[in-house]
């Protein structure tokens, strides 16, 4: 049996990996851009950012006994494909480089003749630490529950609480190029948490396993209420975060990074203390998430390519240091086509294996796929600037486009489709 404080310890954990740079910078964003309507593109933003990361967690972990069963029934070929794919997204190529620029952009101002000697100094250090805390993967989740994630949320309950008590503006009515709910559902991509949860529940459940005798119900209720810990504790800080975006009234800041919009917030909020909590705040959720995701690489690669894990863990590091050096913006832009792409793919498997026992056929597996992957694979064209007249019209009409969901349709029409092709 278990006892309360390990779920706690292990929530706090699971909620400390997930939660990181994206977190943090773009629910501000969200409320700012949509003003008046910030409930209803934060709900958007829930939903991809906190409620497609839990059921990810609960597909994952009971799709199979590795994570390459997650996608297999696709194709095994095609599992392996997806998971370097989103391991690389989640990894060294985008959301790790992520942390620790997103850490340095938001304690160190642009400019000034040491800034490039700053930043080169401040993200070596940042991953060296992140390193010291991954190459001991089976104590990565105790370590990050017990020493950073207090930290972390004591600080992010001083900002959130000073920011919806004592509001900086009243939130107004905005112009959008987005409907308020589609603007928070894409955004909520850029947190990469359902991709993360896919694979974070690997080291989840081997936490739970390794000195614990549990049956598989009392496995179940264990990830359980450790997600609803991690996840709750998400929505609550996007809610949070959005409402206070939305209450930032300065003119100044439209057009606006999404790194400077939330350090604007934190010093109205705080004043000069703001810069100091901020810096905490960050480089603790940056870190832990840093942690996390290393750790996962090292230990997929190891299995995939039978290089030790420390060995993986330092390469991983020092590919993130020279992506990291690129700077936030540079990455941002580099992971829309890529989130864009993969998501709809990913929602669409967590859904497959959520009635994986129902479906007796893998082709509707693979047909589900096909049709998702279709739209996602076009959507990712045009968020790098191609368009093609017919494809563009034809899309415009596809149910559910104005949502963001214009893959759902294509992905059970090709669901239905392959059902109907003899299995080879």
């Amino acid at each position: 049996m278990y006892k309360k404080k390990d779920v706690i310890i292990t929530g706090f954990a699971l909620f400390a990996m997930l939660f990181g740079a994206g977190n943090l910078i773009f629910p501000p964003m969200v409320g700012f851009i949509n003003g008046d309507k910030w409930a209803l593109a934060t709900i958007g933003f829930i939903l991809t950012g906190a409620g497609f990361p839990l059921l990810a967690i609960f597909t994952s972990a009971f799709a199979g006994k590795d994570l390459d069963s997650f996608a297999k029934r696709v194709s095994p070929k095609f599992s392996k494909f997806f998971n370097v794919a989103l391991i690389l997204a989640i990894g060294p190529l985008l959301a790790l480089p992520r942390t620790g620029a997103t850490a340095f952009e938001m304690i160190f101002s642009k400019g000034g003749s040491n800034y490039n000697m700053y930043k080169i100094i401040f993200i070596v250090v940042f991953f060296g630490v992140s390193l010291l805390f991954s190459l001991k993967s089976s104590k990565v989740v105790d370590r990050v529950g017990a020493i950073l994630t207090p930290i972390l949320l004591a600080v992010l309950a001083i900002i959130i609480f000073k920011g919806v008590f004592f509001p900086i503006g009243n939130s107004i009515t905005t112009v959008k190029e987005l409907a308020p709910f589609k603007y928070g559902f894409l955004n909520g991509y850029q947190t990469m948490d359902t991709l993360a949860a896919i694979v974070f529940s690997d080291i989840i459940l081997k936490s739970i396993r390794k000195d614990k005798n549990l049956s598989p119900k009392q496995e179940f209720l264990f990830l359980l209420q450790t997600s609803l810990i991690a996840i709750g504790g998400l929505a609550i800080v996007y809610g949070g975060l959005s409402f206070i975006g939305s209450t930032i009234t300065d003119e100044a800041l439209k057009g606006a990074g999404s790194v400077e919009l939330l350090t604007s917030i934190v010093k109205t909020l705080l004043g000069n203390s703001g810069k100091i909590i901020l810096a905490i705040c960050v480089t603790g959720a940056c870190i832990t998430t840093a942690i996390g995701l290393t750790a996962t690489v090292a230990d997929y690669f190891s299995e995939l390519t039978k290089i030790s894990y420390e060995k993986l863990a330092v390469i991983t590091t020092v590919i993130s240091i020279i992506f990291a050096m690129f700077g936030v913006d540079i990455i941002i832009k580099l992971a829309v086509p890529v989130l864009v792409f993969l998501y709809p793919i990913a929602i669409a498997l967590i859904f497959l294996n959520i009635f994986k026992n129902n479906i007796k056929n893998d082709n509707i597996f693979f047909g589900t796929v096909i049709g998702a992957g279709v739209i996602s694979g076009y959507e990712a064209l045009q968020a790098m600037g191609y368009s093609i007249e017919l494809f563009d019209k034809i899309y415009s009409v596809i149910p559910l486009t104005s949502l963001g969901l214009a893959w759902v349709l294509p992905a059970i029409l090709g669901g239905v489709i392959f059902k109907f092709i003899p299995k080879k």
